[in-house]
């Protein structure tokens, strides 16, 4: 009988031996004192480093080329389209904690804020991020 979440254990790791090669920090942030202020550092959840890997949306394209978003009739159906300038992949098993949207992950001097991570499920993190000029 095959121990499938043993087998599903090491494919993760051998995805992650393989494709986590860069070093991210997170920086873990809460909601300001009022509904208008900047998101602080969080004091209950400690930042932590983690093996990942990056990949970046296509570059953007000059007017009048063909594109999947700009063929489509539906305007309104566009504009709902979320769009994020990267994706970081990552295994979460030794996390301490999970990260979530709105917290700040940095790539040596870079620093992305978390717009989405979809819950599949499974231990190996979608993290769709966009640049950030903040600084924790």
């Amino acid at each position: 009988m095959v121990d499938w979440q043993s087998a599903r254990t090491a494919l993760d790791r051998a995805v992650a031996y393989t494709f986590d090669t860069e070093t991210f920090h997170t920086y873990p942030t809460a909601k300001g004192p009022s509904v208008n202020s900047n998101r602080v550092a969080d004091p209950d959840r400690a930042g932590f480093e983690f093996f990942g890997s990056i990949d970046f949306g296509p570059a953007a394209l000059t007017p009048g080329f063909s594109h999947p978003a700009t063929l489509m009739t539906d305007r309104d159906r566009v504009r709902e389209m979320p769009s994020y300038e990267a994706v970081i992949t990552a295994l979460s098993t030794d996390w301490p904690h999970p990260i979530r949207v709105d917290d700040i992950v940095g790539l040596g001097d870079t620093r992305y804020v978390v717009a989405a991570i979809p819950d599949d499920g499974g231990r190996r993190k979608a993290i769709f991020v966009n640049r950030t000029k903040a600084a924790l």
